[in-house]
């Protein structure tokens, strides 16, 4: 028997109040909605961060409201919701992301955004061809495999490395995570989802395994 509070699929309620908060992003549409979003967007995004903590490390369920200390769009709620696994943020190192919205499902496995000494060592790991090589071949395979590699590119080599270095690409880059989306599909809201979600972070572990084994 299926426990109460394991994770079923999303809710499609859960579509409906997003558009709902993208046409009225207020504090009167929130209060007025708050049991749906505490039922149908928390309460499932709850039950999958349970069930996949035992296999991808600690989950963080992102608060839903948005930081509007630095920004001028002062909408006060975030338009979906997200959880990530061992690690949270996008300049985390082998971080694991996954929330819905308006638009579908998104499932992401890497690095967004390396900076400062992080992003140094990633440069010398790519420039060196044993650990460079395996990083080479592991992005080749999960774009083969249907993932697209996100993350900040430069247009031209970084200061110091040969435009002609043979893993120029990777070394233009600033990031690197594995992402898989998907479009608003029956199958969300059925367990189906919880599986695809696995096997979507799966896919991607060995470039969470590389980027750990090279720069945490």
């Amino acid at each position: 028997m299926t426990e109460p509070d394991a994770f079923q699929g999303f809710q499609r309620e859960a579509v409906s109040f997003f558009e709902g908060l993208a046409a009225d992003n207020s504090r009167a549409y929130w209060e007025a909605h708050r049991d749906v979003y505490e039922r149908h967007v928390r309460a499932p995004m709850e039950a999958l961060a349970r069930s996949l903590e035992g296999l991808f490390g600690s989950a963080h369920l992102y608060r839903p409201y948005r930081d509007l200390r630095f920004t001028k769009d002062k909408r006060p709620y975030k338009e979906q919701v997200a959880v990530s696994f061992g690690g949270r943020g996008p300049r985390s190192v082998g971080g694991r992301h996954v929330h819905l919205d308006t638009s579908g499902l998104f499932v992401a496995a890497g690095a967004y955004r390396l900076e400062g000494d992080t992003l140094a060592a990633y440069r010398r790991a790519v420039a060196v061809d044993g650990p460079g090589e395996a990083l080479r071949r592991i992005v080749a395979e999960l774009e083969q495999a249907g993932y697209e590699i996100h993350g900040e590119q430069l247009k031209r080599s970084p200061q110091g490395f040969a435009a002609d270095h043979p893993r120029v690409a990777l070394l233009r880059r600033k990031g690197v995570a594995a992402v898989r989306s998907w479009r608003l599909e029956p199958w969300l809201f059925t367990p189906e989802a919880g599986d695809r979600i696995v096997r979507a972070l799966a896919g991607a572990e060995p470039l969470v395994a590389w980027l750990r084994a090279h720069l945490a």
